[in-house]
């Protein structure tokens, strides 16, 4: 059991970064850009950064107490 919890732990490490990295795609300059253009470069990272810091607090509550 101990293996799975120090596994979960090392993804959500791994996790933490790649949602970090996610973040860095978001556009700040729209200028030029059409709106549904726009929002799609919105979604896209933002859901990948938002499911990586959620799969990274799964991860690490997990590794801290055992609990699913």
């Amino acid at each position: 059991m101990i293996a799975h919890r120090v596994f979960s732990a090392v993804l959500g490490l791994v996790l933490v970064p790649a949602g970090l990295v996610a973040a860095s795609y978001l556009p700040t300059d729209f200028k030029g850009d059409t709106l549904p253009g726009a929002a799609v470069g919105i979604f896209v990272p933002g859901v990948l950064m938002l499911s990586a810091f959620y799969m990274a607090v799964r991860f690490l509550r997990f590794a801290a107490t055992g609990k699913k």
